[in-house]
């Protein structure tokens, strides 16, 4: 494994994610189109989640944690597990193998699971992380009982063990990434939106690490609870993450630095726990509420703070300052890609066109999004255009 790649993960996995980005949305283009007569939404939501977020997740943790807590560079063996294992389960979730997606996906996290855990609970890196930085391993631990349940379930049958399979996949598809984007997003927003003189953690009730690993487990235990009443996990799974996110990263308080980016990064912290709320508000659109979180969320989060990585580590901080087209093109497509979702649900009769539009609208923004930082990820070429 080259030493440059061990140095910056996010080059390999950040442009590997937004590939299988495009193997899971492409299916609602051609689906969309005509092309084909349904869409596989057990493998979209796979390549998307396990595929795409996981890959720019795991970049950006490999790359911030050695740093953070001043300890070593992932390993080769360590950094082509964290790559093979998103491509081997969307191909394997693609063949139909879902047990096998979530054993081969399993395995490459726990690896990298080890190499984080080993830095952020060690002697040297616990101090260096806040104390919401614990919502990070109680990610990893959704990650794995989600995956270990989902596998379960796929054995015996979704339809034999339906209850297994919704908390697995609930675990998987929105209590991973959820909780990645609080620990680390509680951690790095302030410093993100406001400068390295955002100041201190905040004091109080959730300062501590055993009070945010209460508030963690639970998170976790909201995904049990939405099979005896599905308002009221939904609920809870708002009121947790909002009000651990909205206090650790200080969101009353808007960007003030320069950048288009940093906004978007503080709308899509604000949009996360509001999916949740309108989920929880209107059952019945559910699924559609949902991808405000992945869409507006998780999605808007992973480009934007790819980006910043991206343009500080690829030699190219000026553009951080500026608002290029790119970036401004990846905002706006955002936007019209959770409309159109949530129109899905909205205007039933024509799911075909607004899923369409979603998936026209988030595959042109991950081509802006390439154009932004592929010289910085190559490691050559002049400053971002304005």
């Amino acid at each position: 494994m080259p030493a440059a790649l061990r140095h910056d993960p996010w080059r390999a996995l950040f442009p590997l994610g937004v590939l299988l980005a495009w193997a899971g949305v492409l299916e609602w283009l051609l689906y969309a189109l005509g092309a084909t007569s349904a869409y596989p939404a057990t493998f979209h939501a796979t390549a998307q989640i396990q595929g795409f977020m996981t890959c720019l997740a795991l970049g950006f943790l490999l790359t911030f944690v050695p740093r953070r807590t001043a300890t070593a560079e992932p390993s080769g063996l360590q950094l082509a597990a964290a790559a093979a294992a998103p491509v081997a389960a969307t191909a394997a979730a693609w063949a139909g193998r879902l047990a096998l997606a979530e054993a081969l996906w399993a395995a490459g996290l726990l690896v990298a699971a080890a190499f984080v855990l080993r830095r952020v609970l060690g002697t040297g890196g616990a101090g260096r992380v806040p104390g919401v930085f614990v919502w990070v391993p109680a990610g990893l631990v959704a990650a794995l009982g989600g995956a270990a349940l989902v596998g379960v379930a796929a054995i015996l049958g979704p339809h034999e063990e339906p209850a297994l399979w919704r908390v697995g996949r609930g675990l998987l598809l929105q209590g991973f990434v959820t909780a990645l984007v609080v620990g680390v997003g509680g951690t790095m927003i302030p410093v993100l939106t406001r400068g390295p003189d955002a100041g201190e953690p905040p004091g109080g009730l959730l300062a501590t690490r055993g009070a945010q690993a209460l508030a963690a487990a639970l998170f976790l235990a909201s995904f049990p609870l939405e099979e005896v009443s599905a308002r009221a996990g939904l609920a809870l799974r708002a009121a947790v993450c909002g009000a651990v996110l909205v206090r650790s990263a200080r969101l009353w308080r808007p960007p003030t630095v320069p950048g288009l980016h940093r906004r978007v990064i503080w709308v899509s912290a604000w949009l996360l726990p509001a999916a949740y709320a309108l989920a929880a508000a209107a059952p019945a659109l559910r699924t559609a509420a949902l991808h405000v979180g992945f869409i507006g969320g998780f999605a808007a989060m992973a480009l934007a703070v790819s980006s910043h990585v991206a343009l500080s580590h690829g030699g190219r901080p000026d553009a951080l300052l500026r608002s290029p087209w790119q970036t401004r093109a990846v905002a706006g497509l955002l936007a019209v890609a959770v409309a159109a979702r949530l129109l899905v649900g909205v205007d039933p009769a024509r799911q075909r066109p607004w899923l369409g539009v979603a998936a026209a609208a988030f595959l042109l923004a991950t081509v802006a999004w390439g154009s932004l930082v592929g010289r910085a990820i190559r490691g050559s070429g002049p400053p971002a255009p304005r």
